[in-house]
């Protein structure tokens, strides 16, 4: 397989030291994503629209106020706020109903379908962010191309069995996308994976272990070993990658 868009990041990832390559990537992806989101996609109609719509999840949006470029966050709360407006204002004939509860004058079925309303739009709008869609569909096509270059590489193959593995959410989805291999590529990808991570897994058990050994003061003199940093490393390894602001 030649090396292209897909294929050149993902060696790259392969090569560095860490607990998961494909969180790597995935870092990549979201800063790309939040920088792109506040500077050229500013002067595209189409984004626009889509980001006001979507929106931005929780994550996402404290990532873009981090940022300097504090007009452009404004820019797109000004238009993203509307669009909120917008839909709230959909329910503001059965609200303005609700007032007459005081005369007797609705049925009690209608609040409760007012507030299943208003609390079904706000959960769709809670669960929508245009960056985390961008970043899903990238590493969708990371993690097909990861399958298909272990399956036909065998110097990537090498790489792989080399690393420290992946975290238990990519571990994951490449096993959802090994589904789609040939039958014997498929079984063995399995067991390499599952083996792999048992491995690596152990081993970061172990620094944890060491870890926590050495704050008893009987152990002062101990050597910490790989251990110093292996409570992000454990859970970056559990959970994926995490952010920590600097001190």
């Amino acid at each position: 397989m030649k090396e292209q868009i897909y294929t050149i990041p993902i060696n790259e990832a392969m090569e560095a030291d860490t607990e998961c390559p494909l969180c790597m990537l995935y870092r990549k992806c979201e800063e790309e994503a939040v920088d792109y989101a506040l500077g050229a996609a500013m002067m595209e109609p189409d984004f626009r629209i889509e980001s006001n719509e979507k929106g931005y999840c929780n994550k996402h949006f404290e990532m873009m106020f981090k940022k300097p470029n504090k007009l452009s966050l404004a820019l797109v709360m000004e238009t993203h706020l509307a669009e909120n407006e917008k839909h709230l204002k959909e329910f503001e004939k059965a609200v303005e109903a609700l007032k007459d509860c005081k005369k007797g004058l609705f049925k009690k079925s209608d609040s409760k379908q007012t507030i299943s309303g208003i609390a079904q739009m706000l959960k769709k709008r809670e669960d929508s962010c245009i960056i985390c869609d961008k970043i899903n569909y990238t590493m969708g096509r990371y993690i097909s191309v990861f399958a298909d270059m272990w399956r036909t590489e065998p110097e990537f193959r090498k790489k792989v069995q080399e690393s420290k593995g992946f975290c238990l959410p990519h571990m994951r989805m490449l096993l959802e996308v090994a589904e789609k291999m040939p039958d014997k590529d498929r079984a063995e990808f399995v067991v390499f994976l599952y083996e792999k991570q048992k491995e690596e897994l152990k081993r970061i058990s172990e620094d944890v272990h060491r870890f926590t050994l050495k704050f008893d003061y009987r152990n002062k003199d101990m050597e910490w070993g790989t251990a110093a940093d292996a409570p992000i490393r454990s859970i970056e390894k559990t959970a994926g990658i995490i952010r920590v602001d600097e001190q």
